[in-house]
């Protein structure tokens, strides 16, 4: 082998490096599929969230969604229905099976509180499912209860997290769920 056929054989294999390395870098990965392990995970586990992409995977296949519907009701410990009166005004105060929901401003401009209140024998769930007739899902963890079984939040509605969960929660016709 000589000299000039050993610099192009290297050439040649750095230009195939270069090729293959360009492509792993511009490949992108497939889309994660939302699935039933993941399900679980968003129901379990309190810091779990569904991003936009998993919302409208959920949303968009009925199968995917009945399970859903099965897999949270497995988890439920309390319902917060839709309120049968409906108006088009925010609601402040909503009673279901099992406890009520509470919201006031505080003293403080900009602060809302969130009163939860369960049976101290039930034990407090751990978060909150809230979905809107438009299809939003909003997942809150919740605070640990004190030994009478309320729940306080603190919320900021200068937060858009905040203000997106205060939004659905005095929304007459959003639902919720309460998760163990």
């Amino acid at each position: 082998m000589t000299a000039a056929d050993h610099s192009d054989d290297l050439a040649r294999r750095a230009d195939a490096l270069y090729a293959a390395r360009t492509a792993m870098a511009e490949a992108t990965r497939p889309p994660r599929r939302l699935g039933i392990a993941e399900l679980i995970q968003f129901l379990n586990e309190p810091g779990r969230a569904l991003t936009l992409e998993e919302q409208r995977a959920l949303f968009a296949d009925p199968k995917l969604r009945a399970d859903f519907r099965r897999l949270k009701a497995q988890a439920t410990m309390f319902e917060l229905p839709a309120l049968a009166a409906a108006g088009t005004g925010d609601v402040t105060a909503r009673r279901f099976e099992g406890g009520s929901v509470t919201i006031h401003p505080s003293r403080v401009r900009g602060q809302i509180y969130v009163i939860l209140r369960f049976p101290a024998s039930a034990g407090a769930p751990r978060t909150m499912l809230l979905e809107s007739t438009a299809g939003d899902l909003l997942k809150r963890a919740l605070p640990a209860a004190d030994p009478n079984g309320e729940v306080m939040m603190v919320l900021d509605e200068r937060s858009a997290a905040d203000a997106a969960f205060l939004r659905l929660l005095s929304d007459p016709t959003s639902t919720g769920t309460f998760v163990q």
